[in-house]
């Protein structure tokens, strides 16, 4: 949690700010799986980074942001996406980010929903791959199940302010982290990925395999569900 946390307010976007938020995503973060030692990232790594959330600041920051329902801009000034922060910091922790597929110890799959407000979030599947889903979540996860078979891990990353169905694809992945709506602070995500921050975060609700779960007992993951690596 953050505590003790005492801060004079005096521009918006102040690197004291970033701080504080960059440190809320990183305790935020939820891991949900991690089989075969796929987190933290160790040094020397290869990450292969794919899907559509992995430099989507629209769909990091989630409605309210800059207008109503999502930001009218794709590209929003002074964010930091997944893939940017990668790009940017992972030499300083001893990984690479890898372009050709051959080269890689692990596919990072960043996948998620839309950005929404309101009513605009209702959808009847809550499925990643559903009415909400971003625009090229099956492709990348099509390639992802492809390179899996081929020997590669895969550490799937989920962009979206609530827990989506993922069961059919749960068998898929050897670790699925929820990242929920880090908003400008990609950076976040890197650095618990690579073991500079450890996962501390746990579910606030229940994770259903489908919708018929809910309102019932049955559940994939309990409220205070999370793992540490």
């Amino acid at each position: 949690m953050l505590k003790n946390m005492k801060t004079v307010q005096t521009e918006t976007g102040s690197q004291e700010y970033r701080e504080v938020a960059e440190r809320a995503v990183e305790e935020s973060l939820v891991l949900l799986k991690n089989e075969n030692k796929a987190l933290p990232l160790k040094k020397g790594t290869k990450v292969y980074i794919i899907g559509p959330a992995a430099n989507s600041e629209r769909a990091q920051c989630g409605g309210w942001t800059l207008d109503w329902n999502q930001s009218p801009d794709e590209n929003i000034e002074g964010v930091t996406s997944i893939e940017e922060a990668f790009d940017e910091f992972a030499a300083d922790y001893g990984v690479e980010v890898v372009y050709d597929s051959k080269d890689a110890d692990v596919v990072l799959l960043a996948v998620g929903e839309q950005a929404y407000a309101e009513w605009n979030g209702d959808t009847e599947d809550m499925e990643l791959c559903g009415a909400l889903g971003l625009d090229g979540n099956q492709d990348a996860i099509d390639e992802a199940k492809a390179l899996q078979k081929k020997g590669k891990k895969v550490v799937a990353c989920i962009i979206a302010g609530r827990q989506v169905i993922i069961e059919p694809y749960e068998k898929q992945w050897d670790g699925i982290v929820m990242c929920y709506l880090p908003g400008s602070e990609g950076k976040g995500i890197v650095d618990v990925l690579c073991g500079q921050s450890k996962f501390t975060g746990k579910l606030p609700s229940p994770w259903y395999s489908s919708v018929d779960q809910i309102g019932t007992d049955k559940c994939r993951w309990k409220i205070g569900y999370g793992l540490t690596a």
